[in-house]
């Protein structure tokens, strides 16, 4: 480089002089284009080694830059490869070698990093998986991929165990690696089939538990039941030995795949069953050539042998502590279920015993239910008869009090009537006509005590209708009280009619009303005090009215407020203001020839008359062929009420 300007001088005048033999130059040009020439081309060369040094740092940093970064993808890769969670290994896929494994990898093996380094896939894995090797690895170049379930691989100590392998291919160009993911699935298979195990065993004894509740025969419940066994636990032969209530040692009740001579050496064994309280399992010796061994169950219930089950093996066979116990339950469970089922079929034989004598007790039984309903119809018609007599003996003495007391009266005025005539003769025409009114009076009397008895034999029988018309209150009850009138007058007594105006016009008899009011007003009359004042109310009530006071209405009608619907209704209520009735009596007063105690602590009247007992019988009566009731409450007086029914009821209820 210290030779490069000298280089270009001489480069500069070999042109100069290349130019002189065609054009000849001053020498003072020639020498400044030379010194001109020579300074461009050293600034020439100066800027590009300048710039090519430039080039060569920054290609250095890069390079070192790419060395750091490739240095600390090695890094990283080798973290991830050394705390991955599963044992990797790299090999080569065309020569099977090892290339790179982790610390989890070579773990699991027992080998080191150099041991590893010097082996190929093929020492890793058992000899029975030689030969699979080769499909693996086919796979894994034809589709990228392959996975590997229950590959068996050999540790360095020489122990095997099962391993799972998913495989991928990587292309490095150059060559083609296989990543590997290893995992130790040994202990994941043991619990798989242990889970499997305890599953089959709990189906086993669901299945048992299910046949008994279906009904299944016994015999179909004992061969299912060995077979699964046998399945279970791989036996390839089976039998199952029940003692009977009447046989003493056990006899064969179900056999699979045991030949007669084995059956006939394994009932010679059970010749003493007490020597079977345990599973065992005993080697079957030279007795039984092609068998290795005989595991026997005891089948009890409540500690009671009752059978052996036998399972046959060809070759010596043992058993898990779990296994052992789980054979003991099924021989528990078969034996419970033997017995329930013995039981129940004891039970069914009884129970058809007991149906045969339920069956004849039957047939006793029913001829002595009809002699029991005929008799207890005897007795009802008795009972009935009875009450009936009751009613007629109570309703007679009744009735014979009232003839001795109300039909002595007027009989009296008679009799004495005619006797004054017969022995006074015709003295005056004056005195005879007196004593022919006092006889038509008593005989007027009696008439009107026997049509109010005429009346309520009729009520009761039903023997008149009604016969309705449209009726309004307030024209009704002011022509009674015109009839009234002279008795209000004599007692100085005022009447009160109150809200009549706005009542509706309803259908009803009339006649029997007109009886109902005058009975009310002429026993208000009868016991108000002389001067003192009778109202009447009237309102239309609905149903929830009338449930407010179903305590009283219970008393006099219980039936009333069940039948009476949802129909609107005409409440009337009659109010003296004499001293009231005990609430003891206040029911019996709409009885026949009830009358509440004397007259004379009810009214200060100079007419105190006391009646036959009848009208409030009426007034109940004909109210009632209404489809109404009546009823009295007492407090400041006494209040008669009445309900009537503004539509029509299809069937009337009963009248007493």
């Amino acid at each position: 480089m210290h030779f490069a300007p000298l280089l270009l001088i001489v480069a500069c005048e070999l042109l100069l002089l290349l130019i002189e033999q065609y054009t000849p130059l001053p020498g003072w040009l020639h020498f400044g284009v030379s010194v001109s020439l020579a300074t461009v081309l050293l600034c020439f060369v100066a800027l590009f080694k300048q710039r090519q040094e430039t080039m060569v740092d920054g290609l250095r940093r890069e390079i070192g830059e790419m060395q750091q970064e490739a240095a600390k993808s090695a890094r990283r890769y080798k973290s991830l490869l050394e705390g991955a969670g599963n044992a990797i290994f790299i090999f080569n896929v065309e020569t099977a070698e090892l290339e790179e494994e982790n610390r989890l990898g070579r773990e699991l093996f027992g080998f080191t990093k150099d041991e590893l380094g010097t082996m190929v896939v093929r020492d890793l894995l058992d000899p029975c998986e030689h030969e699979r090797v080769r499909g693996f690895l086919y796979q894994l170049v034809r589709q990228g991929e392959a996975d590997w379930d229950e590959v068996r691989l050999i540790r360095k100590d020489g122990s095997s165990f099962l391993g799972e392998i998913n495989a991928r291919l990587i292309d490095l160009g150059d060559e083609q690696v296989a990543h590997c993911l290893l995992r130790d699935i040994t202990e994941k298979r043991r619990t798989e089939r242990e889970i499997w195990q305890r599953n089959r065993e709990l189906s086993i004894l669901n299945n048992m538990l299910t046949s008994m509740n279906l009904g299944t025969e016994l015999k179909a419940v004992q061969e299912g039941t060995l077979l699964q066994l046998m399945e279970l636990f791989r036996a390839e032969g089976g039998t199952l030995h029940l003692s009977t209530p009447d046989t003493l040692s056990p006899t064969l009740c179900a056999s699979k795949f045991a030949s007669p001579d084995l059956e006939e050496v394994l009932g010679e064994t059970l010749s003493n069953p007490e020597g079977f309280r345990e599973v065992c399992i005993v080697p079957l010796g030279t007795a039984c050539q092609g068998w290795g061994s005989l595991t026997s169950i005891p089948v009890s219930s409540q500690e009671h042998l009752i059978g052996v089950i036998h399972l046959i093996h060809r070759e010596p066979h043992s058993y898990a502590p779990e296994e052992l116990r789980f054979l003991e339950t099924v021989g528990k469970q078969m034996g419970s279920i033997i017995e329930q089922i013995r039981l129940f079929t004891e039970l069914k034989w009884k129970s058809e015993e007991l149906l045969r004598s339920h069956r004849l007790l039957e047939k006793s039984s029913h001829n002595l239910s009809v002699s029991e309903t005929k008799l207890k119809q005897n007795l009802a018609l008795v009972e009935r008869a009875h009450l009936e007599q009751v009613r007629l003996d109570r309703m007679k003495n009744q009735f014979l009090g009232m003839v001795s007391h109300e039909f002595n009266t007027p009989l009296t005025s008679i009799l004495s009537g005619v006797d004054h005539l017969l022995q006074q003769g015709w003295s005056s025409q004056e005195d005879a006509c007196r004593v022919l009114e006092m006889v038509r009076d008593g005989g007027l009397r009696l008439k009107a005590l026997v049509a109010d008895l005429l009346k309520l034999i009729r009520l009761e029988s039903r023997r008149e209708g009604l016969e309705t018309s449209a009726i309004h209150l307030r024209m009704l009850l002011e022509t009674l009280l015109d009839q009234l009138q002279p008795l209000f007058e004599e007692r100085g007594q005022v009447v009160t009619l109150r809200d009549l105006d706005h009542l509706p016009f309803f259908q009803g008899d009339c006649g029997y009303l007109e009886r109902v009011f005058y009975e009310l007003l002429l026993n208000a009359i009868r016991f108000s005090p002389e001067g003192g004042e009778i109202v009447v109310n009237g309102r239309v009530v609905q149903r929830k009215d009338l449930h407010q006071r179903a305590h009283t209405l219970a008393r006099f009608n219980p039936d009333f407020l069940r039948r009476c619907g949802d129909r609107c209704y005409l409440e009337v209520e009659v109010r003296d203001c004499g001293i009231g009735i005990p609430l003891h009596e206040q029911q019996g007063i709409f009885e026949i020839f009830y009358e509440v105690g004397e007259i004379r602590h009810h009214s200060s009247g100079r007419r105190q008359g006391k009646g036959a007992g009848l009208g409030l019988a009426i007034v109940k009566g004909m109210v009632e062929a209404h489809g109404g009731m009546v009823w009295v409450e007492s407090n400041d007086g006494s209040s008669f009420f009445l309900v009537l029914p503004l539509e029509q009821e299809l069937i009337q209820p009963a009248l007493f």
